[in-house]
């Protein structure tokens, strides 16, 4: 069969082209908002969470071993490195089941007048029964004229027999092997200080290493890791130093 030819009159033309621009303009606007959404998802996978600071979530059951570890990495992230120690982050960052204290409840159960502005977040609103519970601590100092970036430091002392019968060797060597391969991948952090390569077995191992890391959005931040393990359990305390070249 021969295609059939259509003959149309100048309006029918008209009419035509009009339809035609229609259906690419009508093509071109929904090109465009599949891309503004394209772009649009983009962003939300590359950019930078919110700033603004959220409660820290304790994820894994406080246990002396990697889950309490990675606990104390959680907060102390999100307490000391995501935004400076200001006077209303400790209410806003404050774990569920903790309170927020003056260092003089913390430590004498009383309120003395002679700390006023440094916040402490507790479990248990005791220093000797948070210490002694295994619990993070998490404390803040806020700038002053003679340190300008406050600092901020999370401890974590717990003991290997409120979760393990026995190992406590085993347990000990590993975690104190690993420490720095967990800090670094978990706070993004790089190691600035010489590091300790050499874990021979022994009743103890302690080590205090210095990082720097991202904090406050985009700047250079340096924090301080101070860790203990021996034949009783764990202690580890990291505490922020501040934004780099100040």
């Amino acid at each position: 069969m021969g295609a059939v030819l259509k003959h149309y009159t100048r309006d029918q033309r008209v009419e035509d082209d009009e339809g035609q621009k229609q259906s690419l303009s009508d093509m071109t606007k929904l090109m465009f908002g599949i891309l503004s959404l394209l772009w649009l998802v983009l962003c939300c996978m590359t950019t930078v969470p919110a700033t603004a600071s959220e409660r820290i979530v304790f994820a894994y059951e406080n246990a002396a071993d990697l889950r309490g570890f990675r606990n104390v990495l959680t907060a102390f992230r999100a307490a000391c490195l995501a935004q400076p120690p200001t006077r209303d982050l400790p209410a806003s960052v404050v774990p569920e089941g903790y309170m927020v204290v003056t260092p003089a409840v913390h430590w004498w159960g009383k309120e003395e007048g002679s700390f006023p502005d440094p916040a402490i977040l507790p479990r248990t609103g005791r220093e000797d029964s948070d210490l002694s519970g295994g619990y993070p601590i998490i404390d803040f100092v806020f700038p002053t004229a003679k340190v300008p970036d406050g600092s901020c430091t999370v401890r974590w002392k717990r003991r290997w027999i409120q979760d393990y019968a026995d190992g406590a060797r085993q347990l000990s060597l590993d975690m104190a092997a690993s420490l720095a391969a967990r800090v670094s991948f978990y706070l993004h952090a790089t190691l600035i200080s010489k590091p300790n390569d050499i874990f021979d077995p022994a009743d103890r191992y302690s080590d205090l290493t210095t990082w720097r890391t991202e904090c406050n959005a985009t700047k250079p931040c340096r924090f301080e890791v101070n860790a203990n393990f021996d034949q009783e359990g764990i202690d580890v305390t990291l505490t922020s130093r501040g934004e780099v070249n100040k």
